[in-house]
This record gives structure tokens, C-alpha cells and sequence, in this order.
């Protein structure tokens, strides 16, 4: 064999190890394009799942602070609403220690036994002042003959029989009622007809 002859010979034994060589490189490239892309998948996950954890933590923040929001909301109108019931409440109980103040002074303005003119007037313009300043504060007196009777204001100390007055008329007052505002202070006591 002449050396041109072992040469092809060469050739042709190596054709086919580089053909496997080459095919062997093709087949270890996409096994590293699948690692290269597994990774950038796995690295996504990793970059989005702190972003994920981010954005549901920013969640339960912000229904936290909605949450704060509306307790604080509620909390400054209980507190407002407690606030003015007391100063009603404390208007009401000072107003119930001065009613027999009141009471007094009708009855002098009503008694005018032995009265000078110029001492009843005295009396019925002090009168006038008292109801003057509780009607400042929002106090109303409650209780008139000739009204029709409340149980939710007035209350009866005595009963009439008389065919000529309305059923449920009150007929005398005894003593005034009041109310502040829409609470009742003091009910009126009255004498109801039939």
C-alpha cells in the first residue's frame, strides 16, 4: 500500500469519528441551552416570588391601614357623640337642681296677697329673666291646661270626671314640666279630665 492509499484510508476512519464528534457537540449543546434556560426560569421565579411577597405584604399593609382608618373614624365619632350627651346630661342635672327656684317664683308672681304693684312687677320681671336664661340654654317649660295629656310628659296626679272637657285633656297643672331639647327634665303634674 502506497502512502496515498493509507492516507484515504486515514481519512475515512476519521470522517466518521468527527462526524460522531460533531454530532456528540450538537447533542451537548441543547442539553446546555436546557440548562441555560432552566436557570433563567429558575432565576425569574426567584426575582419574581420576592416581588409577589412584596406586592401581598403590601397588600395586608394597606388593608391594615384601611382598616386603622375606619377604627380611628369610628372611634372620633363615638367620641363626639359621648362628648355632647355629657354636656346635655350635665346641662339637664344642673338645670333639675334650679327648677324649685322657678317653681318659687311662679307661685310669688301667682300669690298677690298683700303685694305692692311695684314688688309684683319686680317678681314677674325676675320671672321673666329665669325663663329668659333657661330658655338660652334650650330648656322649654312642658304642661299646659288645655293640652292634650302625654304619659311621655306628663304625669297625672289626679282625675276628673266632666262631660263638657275632651277625653284625655289636661284640666290643671300642679307643676310645670321641662325638657331640654328633646329630653324631658322634669314631667308635668297634672289633673286629666275623663
Amino acid at each position: 500500500m502506497s502512502k496515498k492509499e493509507k492516507r484515504e484510508k486515514d481519512q475515512e476512519k476519521n470522517i466518521p469519528q468527527q462526524e460522531t464528534a460533531c454530532e456528540e457537540e450538537t447533542e451537548k449543546q441543547p442539553e446546555a441551552e436546557t440548562k441555560a434556560g432552566d436557570q433563567e426560569a429558575a432565576a425569574e421565579e426567584a426575582q419574581s416570588s420576592p416581588l409577589e411577597e412584596l406586592q401581598k405584604e403590601l397588600g395586608r399593609q394597606k388593608d391594615l391601614l384601611l382598616r386603622t382608618a375606619a377604627e380611628y373614624e369610628n372611634f372620633r365619632k363615638r367620641t363626639e357623640k359621648e362628648k355632647r350627651a355629657i354636656y346635655a346630661d350635665a346641662t339637664a342635672e344642673a338645670v333639675k337642681a334650679i327648677l324649685p327656684i322657678a317653681d318659687s317664683l311662679e307661685y310669688a308672681v301667682k300669690a298677690e296677697d298683700g303685694a305692692t304693684a311695684e314688688y309684683q312687677k319686680g317678681l314677674e320681671l325676675i320671672q321673666s329673666q329665669f325663663n329668659a336664661a333657661l330658655e338660652k340654654l334650650g330648656v322649654s317649660p312642658v304642661g299646659e291646661a288645655g293640652e292634650e295629656f302625654n304619659p311621655e310628659l306628663h304625669n297625672a296626679v289626679a282625675h276628673v270626671e266632666d262631660e263638657s272637657i275632651a277625653e284625655n285633656t289636661i284640666v290643671e297643672v300642679f307643676q310645670k314640666g321641662y325638657m331640654l331639647k328633646e329630653k324631658v327634665i322634669r314631667h308635668a303634674m297634672v289633673k286629666v279630665a275623663n
